[in-house]
């Protein structure tokens, strides 16, 4: 039977772009929301009610405020600082949403790369000097050997983007699998894979497993062509270990989009070294338009009282 009504309290920093949307999608719902900050501001009686709660950060104090939780919408992929709340019992379904984060992320990825092998830097300087320049010859790409850690939706559809740059393609998951499109290897493989590789992308999700794996013992196994890209999650590398390995040229060029503190420190040692590309977290912006398709079901079934489905797994950490 239908529940018509069901409340759900939407706290994210971009509350008005979401709302209408919740609405728009399911309008049996009674949809309330405001950013994260102003949180204590809802009415409490309604809050008491809601059953459903729409977020990116969790903040603190407010699951205590909300007895009749029964249902935790993470508007991204990254549900690791949800799982991992303390506040939030472990009995509560917490469902994540990818949307078209593949294609963004995909772009952003061959962008950079792509960056690397025309010498874009270089012709900007040599263009600011107005000097022409005919050694900047573009690098080929074609053969060169990719590596993927983390193969879900995001990283296959990274995968493919370089496939269609002529790149070498290999994934990285946690146990070997066969595939019809890529080959996959175990993540335990990828100290005996990178010392051909000409990138290694970051696309997985923070776990017990891979907290910390891009470390000082991995890097060794690099080159100085090698260019390590994260889009995954900040806590997947261990960002003085890369420091030294760029010093050490066994990594050529690392582009962070993700780290551990977000925003960075304007005191972080990354923000000017000359070897790193800093970028804010927009690998993969999480638009209302793109995820909506991912939420669907789920924003019926709890509308309608059934339960939810695909709910992360908190052991695995996805």
């Amino acid at each position: 039977m239908s529940q018509p009504g069901r409340k759900l309290a939407v706290i994210h920093h971009r509350f008005a772009d979401w709302v209408p949307t919740l609405e728009e999608a399911d309008p049996r719902l009674d949809i309330r929301g405001v950013h994260p900050r102003d949180w204590k501001s809802m009415d409490p009686t309604w809050l008491a009610e809601a059953e459903g709660l729409f977020c990116w950060m969790l903040p603190t104090g407010l699951v205590s405020r909300m007895p009749k939780l029964a249902w935790v919408q993470n508007s991204g992929a990254g549900v690791d600082h949800l799982v991992a709340h303390p506040e939030l019992p472990s009995h509560i379904p917490v469902s994540r949403a990818d949307g078209h984060f593949g294609f963004w992320m995909a772009r952003y990825v061959c962008g950079h790369l792509l960056g690397e092998a025309q010498h874009l830097d270089e012709c900007a300087k040599a263009q600011s000097l107005a000097h022409w320049d005919p050694k900047l010859i573009p690098e080929d790409l074609g053969g060169k050997i990719a590596l993927v850690l983390g193969f879900g939706r995001i990283g296959r559809q990274i995968g493919r983007a370089l496939r269609e740059l002529g790149m070498d393609v290999t994934g990285l998951v946690r146990e070997a699998r066969k595939d019809p499109e890529f080959s996959l290897r175990a993540s335990a493989d990828l100290p005996g894979l990178l010392p051909t590789a000409r990138c290694l992308v970051l696309a997985a999700p923070a776990t017990e497993e891979t907290r910390g794996m891009v470390n000082g013992g991995l890097l060794r196994n690099g080159h100085s062509n090698l260019t390590l890209i994260n889009v995954g999650r900040g806590n997947l590398v261990v960002l003085d270990d890369l420091l030294e390995a760029l010093e050490m040229a066994t990594v050529g060029h690392a582009v962070l989009d993700v780290f551990p503190e977000e925003p960075l420190p304007p005191d972080s040692p990354l923000w000017h070294h000359p070897k790193i590309t800093i970028t804010p977290h927009h690998s993969g912006p999480s638009t209302p338009k793109d995820l909506i398709p991912d939420i669907l079901e789920n924003l019926h079934r709890f509308a309608e009282g059934r339960p939810i489905e695909d709910a992360v797994n908190r052991q695995r950490g996805y």
